[in-house]
């Protein structure tokens, strides 16, 4: 089967997850893609104002004068450092994770030519899915599940590695796979690379 990404241009944002310092995940996909990345994840990176970084993410989206118009993909790494405010999923306010997340995906899809992929990136490995975040005051499952629902409005296609790829908690909590309570090592970034690569392969290009 023909790669249709191979020599194409991404544009990857996101948190410390995706980020040239710590996206371990980043380089497999550009290798088994052959992709050429542009890394544009921000370290505690976040949408929200009241996020970990102020919104550090929203501002590096929606800001055209950073090349992502020769963009031929453009991914969005989400989940973790959001601020306390939910939101609905039709929301388009500043304030709530759904509103700004609206936002950002619309933002893309008016502004370039690019294919916008989501990526639901993979929870804390101290905290079981089930139970509630300090922050939220929702559980993590429901989290990714409202940003899928986000994405799907907005008719953006979803690499769900939260729900998906296999890094479930049950695995994850001895951190045979992770430096700390979420950042991968480079057998984790082997995993969830080849994840990624397993959905993004059949997402086609934008033409």
């Amino acid at each position: 089967m023909q790669n249709h990404w191979q020599g194409k241009l991404w544009y990857a944002y996101g948190t410390s997850m995706t980020s040239k310092q710590m996206g371990e995940y980043v380089p497999v996909v550009e290798k088994l893609s052959g992709l050429k990345v542009v890394n544009k994840g921000i370290p505690g990176g976040s949408l929200t104002p009241d996020g970990y970084d102020g919104g550090g993410v929203k501002k590096a989206v929606m800001n055209l004068d950073d090349g992502k118009t020769e963009a031929d993909l453009i991914t969005l790494e989400v989940l973790p450092n959001e601020g306390a405010l939910v939101g609905d999923i039709y929301d388009t306010d500043n304030a709530s994770f759904c509103g700004c997340f609206n936002q950002c995906l619309r933002f893309l899809q008016e502004h370039t030519k690019a294919q916008i992929v989501v990526i639901i990136m993979i929870g804390s490995n101290s905290m079981s899915p089930d139970m509630p975040t300090q922050t939220q005051q929702i559980t993590p499952f429901d989290f990714a599940q409202k940003i899928e629902c986000v994405a799907k409005l907005n008719s953006v296609p979803v690499i769900n590695v939260f729900c998906e790829s296999g890094l479930g908690f049950a695995r994850v909590k001895g951190r045979d796979y992770q430096i700390d309570h979420i950042h991968l090592n480079r057998l984790g970034g082997i995993n969830m690379g080849n994840f990624v690569w397993s959905k993004l392969k059949d997402i086609p290009l934008w033409v």
